[in-house]
This record gives C-alpha cells, sequence and structure tokens, in this order.
C-alpha cells in the first residue's frame, strides 16, 4: 500500500491554500489522479481537420474523431475511409521560483487518430427514410502526459527539513521523516552535534535545552541554515481509446449513434528535489551540509471502459444541432512507486547520541548517506465523471461554416474504490477541492475550391473549486489547411495550448514555497485519408 505517495513529499500542483484547506485528513494523494485522468480533451486525439477547428464537432459529421465523441456523426458518411492522424507535440515549461524564472522543453510523436469507416449507406436514390449507417473503429489519444518542468531558487524562509520536524512534532507517520531521522537531518533531544578538531570535539548543537523535534539544517537550526532548492519534474505517457462505434442517417435529418471505447492510461513521473548551497542568516556559505537529494518515482498504469451516445438534427438546410453524452469511464488502475533519500554530510562533524552500556560516549561521524524505499503497489479502481456536450454549426452555404460546443463537467463525481487502502478522505477531498465546470470550443471553415482553411479556439475551466491562487484555466487556438479530392484528401493543423499550474515541493504551516508554472504546447499534426 503506497500511504507515502503525496503526504509529504507532496509536489501537488494546487495552491498551498487548497491544499491546506480543503484536502480531508487522511488523504493519501490519489484524488490528485481522479483530476489528471478526468481531464481529457478531443483535441489530442482529433483529426486534423476537428484540431484546426479547435477540437469543435459535436453537432458535425463525416469525420473519423466522431467516433470517440458524437457517433452521431458518423451517420454523415455515404463512403468508407481509411485515415490516420501523426502528431507532434512541443512542451514548453517557464518556471518561476524565488525570482528565478526556467525554461525547459520536451517534445513528443504520437499519433493522435488513426482508423476506418465502413459505410453501409443506402444510397442517394433509395425511397426509404432510413438512408443506412456506417460502423467506424477508431484508436485516438485523449491525453497526453509528456512534459518537463525544472526550477531553482534559494529558499530564505524554511527547507524541506523544517517540513520533516513540524510533521515529526505533529506525529505525522511518514516514510521520509523517518529517512530523515535516520540520517541525522532531525533529531529529539538525545542528539547533540560537535565539530571535530585537532583538540577533539567542541560542542555546537543545539544550544539550550528543547523538547519534541529540532534540525541541524533549516530555519529552526542554531544558525539558520537556508539552502538553495532544485526540482527536475519529468512526467511521459497519455490516454487513449480504441472505439467502436456504429451512426446512422435518417431521411437526411436526424442522425444517431453509440459506440463502446476501452480506454488505457500510462503515466509515469520522475521528481528529483535537491537542496544544496547551505547558508546561515547572514548570507555566508557554510559546510555543515552539502547537500539533501529526493527522488521519488511513480507509474500509473491500467485500463477503462464507457460509452458514448449521440444526436444531430438538421431542423433546417442550414443548421445542424448537436447532442452527445460521454459515461463515467470506469478504470482499473496499478501503480508502483518508491524513491532515494540521500544526504552527503562534512566530514569534519560527528553526532553524538548518549552512552552505551559501559557508560562511554557514542559519536557517530557525518558523511554521505543513500537509502532506497521498498517498492510499494496498489490497486485501486477510478470512476472518472461523464461528459455533456451540446453544439450548434451554422452552415454559409458552400462558402462554409461556423461551430460551436459547450461541454459540462462534474470532477466532484469522480470516485476511488480499493481494497488495497482507504479511499474515504481521499473522495471527500475530491468533493471538497473539485467543482463543475464548463468547457467551450469553437470553429469556423472556409472553402475555396478543394482547399480548407480553418481556424479554432478551445478554453478549459477550472477544475479546481474556490481557486483564487491561480488560474487553473487553460485555453488552445488552432489553425488548420485542409485538400480535398475525390479519393483522398489531406489535413494539417496547429495548436498552441497555454496552461498554468501552481506547484508547491512540500506542504509547511511556516509558508509553503510556491512554483508558478507556465506551459506552452504546440501541436503539429497532420491526417492523410483515403475514400473507397
Amino acid at each position: 500500500m503506497n500511504q507515502f505517495k503525496y503526504i509529504m513529499f507532496a509536489g501537488i500542483a494546487i495552491s498551498a491554500w487548497s491544499a491546506s484547506a480543503q484536502v480531508a485528513d487522511g488523504s493519501l494523494g490519489y484524488y490528485q489522479d481522479a483530476r489528471i485522468f478526468s481531464q481529457t480533451s478531443p483535441v489530442y486525439g482529433s483529426t486534423a481537420r476537428m484540431q484546426g477547428l479547435g477540437g469543435t464537432q459535436i453537432s458535425l459529421g463525416a469525420d473519423m474523431s466522431s467516433a470517440g465523441s458524437n457517433p452521431a456523426g458518423l451517420g454523415f458518411f455515404n463512403r468508407s475511409v481509411l485515415s490516420f492522424t501523426p502528431s507532434m507535440t512541443f512542451n514548453n515549461s517557464d518556471a518561476s521560483y524565488f525570482g528565478n524564472t526556467i525554461s525547459t522543453y520536451k517534445n513528443n510523436f504520437n499519433f493522435a487518430n488513426l482508423g476506418m469507416v465502413f459505410n453501409s449507406n443506402k444510397g442517394d436514390y433509395t425511397n426509404e427514410k432510413f438512408k443506412g449507417g456506417s460502423f467506424a473503429i477508431t484508436f485516438n489519444r485523449s491525453n497526453n502526459f509528456n512534459s518537463e518542468v525544472f526550477y531553482q531558487g534559494r529558499n530564505t524562509s524554511n527547507s524541506i527539513v523544517d517540513s520533516f520536524v513540524e510533521g515529526a512534532n505533529n506525529d505525522l507517520s511518514d516514510a521520509y521523516i523517518d529517512y530523515a531521522f535516520g540520517q541525522f537531518l532531525i533529531e529529539n533531544a538525545d542528539g547533540y552535534l560537535y565539530q571535530k578538531g585537532a583538540d577533539g570535539r567542541t560542542y555546537i548543537y543545539p544550544d539550550g535545552d528543547f523538547d519534541g523535534y529540532t534540525s541541524l539544517v533549516g530555519a529552526n537550526s542554531y544558525d539558520g541554515y537556508l539552502p538553495r532548492q532544485i526540482e527536475r519534474i519529468t512526467t511521459k505517457g497519455g490516454q487513449s481509446a480504441l472505439n467502436f462505434a456504429w451512426g446512422g442517417n435518417y431521411d437526411d435529418r436526424v442522425y444517431f449513434g453509440a459506440g463502446l471505447s476501452f480506454e488505457s492510461v500510462r503515466y509515469s513521473r520522475i521528481r528529483t528535489y535537491t537542496e544544496d548551497s547551505f547558508r546561515d542568516v547572514d548570507g555566508n556559505q557554510d559546510d555543515l551540509l552539502y547537500k539533501i537529494q529526493i527522488q521519488d518515482e511513480l507509474t500509473i498504469d491500467g485500463s477503462g471502459v464507457g460509452f458514448s451516445g449521440g444526436l444531430i438534427v438538421r431542423p433546417v438546410d442550414f443548421v445542424t444541432l448537436g447532442l452527445s453524452y460521454k459515461s463515467p469511464t470506469y478504470y482499473s488502475l496499478n501503480d508502483e512507486s518508491g524513491f532515494t533519500f540521500a544526504t552527503d554530510w562534512n566530514e569534519n562533524y560527528s553526532y553524538y547520541n548518549g552512552t552505551n552500556s559501559e557508560g562511554d560516549s557514542v559519536f557517530y561521524d557525518m558523511g554521505s548517506y543513500k537509502e532506497t524505499s521498498d517498492l510499494t503497489m496498489s490497486q485501486y479502481n477510478l470512476k472518472t465523471p461523464g461528459k455533456l456536450s451540446l453544439g450548434a454549426t451554422f452552415f454559409l452555404g458552400k462558402v462554409g461554416f461556423i461551430s460551436g460546443d459547450v461541454e459540462f463537467v462534474d470532477y466532484t463525481r469522480s470516485q476511488l474504490k480499493s481494497n488495497d487502502f482507504s479511499v474515504v478522505a481521499d473522495n471527500q477531498t475530491i468533493k471538497n477541492l473539485y467543482t463543475n465546470t464548463m468547457n467551450f470550443r469553437i470553429g469556423s471553415e472556409f472553402r475555396y475550391d478543394d482547399f480548407r482553411f480553418r481556424a479554432g479556439y478551445a478554453f478549459f475551466g477550472d477544475a479546481f473549486a474556490n481557486n483564487d491562487s491561480y488560474d487553473g484555466r487553460s485555453q488552445n487556438v488552432s489553425f488548420g489547411l485542409g485538400y480535398r479530392s475525390r479519393d483522398y484528401f489531406i489535413d494539417l493543423a496547429v495548436v498552441n495550448r497555454k496552461s498554468f499550474d501552481a506547484y508547491s515541493p512540500y506542504q509547511i504551516s511556516t509558508g509553503t514555497p510556491i512554483a508558478d508554472i507556465e506551459q506552452r504546447t504546440n501541436t503539429v499534426s497532420a491526417t492523410i485519408g483515403f475514400n473507397f
């Protein structure tokens, strides 16, 4: 059971205020998985045509993307189609921490969408109201976790060691605290620090009596050693879906469809947190402690299933209205995690730990320490919230069209379940921390002969409730170009995404440090398709 998944070395991409005020006691951090795996977007896994339109597709049809968004759109096909969409993502992150801003980047290649549509249309000359339909098998990507964030700065208020001291004094059970105690970063009243010299050992710390736990370093130490803090966070993986969907056509006025999706999750994260260059309160370099480094690794993988259904109606020739519902996805997930904890002390210091049975003083010479935790594994189930979408498209004759979608998501409806650990606190945190929100998409297409010119915009609401600390919303701006012939088509799209996060490496009552992160992602996609 992964009880130390996020407890002390929190690394949470939420505001410190939200974390302290709304995270229920006993939460293990799985509430974060509920949000991360629920924030899927049709923009990630659409064809280049739909990406160029900002992901707008609820009231549009005749596109491979309909299988995963609104299966009713499959009813618009009058020929069978094969298409694939390779995609290249360029992710740039700017992290600001105590006045320093550092930029990093990470690129990723994947297939956003590929599949085949088998059309069984009865043709244009049938007198029947029911015109037939199309069955699609598609694969699409619904989330992209590939990114890298790096920040550093000198914290003039506290050290991660201070959070260990605070946790120990509050009787918090945490594996990191145990390792910190074992490597002399924190101590109780039985331990003392001496400096070794030619004339023997000189007592230097602690200065006076104290109760509970204290530290040799950090803001609470005798000289106020304050470090430079550095962290690199690398995430990889994504979410994808294998869709089986069918859409039908009734009298070219009503289109309806349903689909089944088998979804998968692959997520990995490596965080390397370092504190070094410790200085005293006067800003002088000190060599008591050279470095603290904690590296943790987390991998999550699993699969799930969900269904979707939708309707598109054409009340008049130049308007289509769409309705789509995507059910909750029921995931079975497995995670593995572990960490290493290392300190590098100046060997000119020794630690006094009382006397032995013979009355002799016991000293430990300081040095380098590195310990690796046991690998912990757990299994749990996650139900993500359902999504209800509405769309409308206005056709401008043969010149083009304007289309818009609105999507409703209630993140408080996520739910965890496990036989390996208690999820009561995490489920309560989901209700406390998250809220319902709306996402908007709008796109337009202009036609000139066989060419198509597209532009789109998407806005994604904040999943956090009462979030006044940072802007948790994000937006996409996209452009596209397409060419259509009788037997094949080619589409290109560029999508620019901008989002903001607030990241805290640890929590402490005296001032949680926060890194402000701006992420800019540019995605370039191309769809090649064949009609047959």
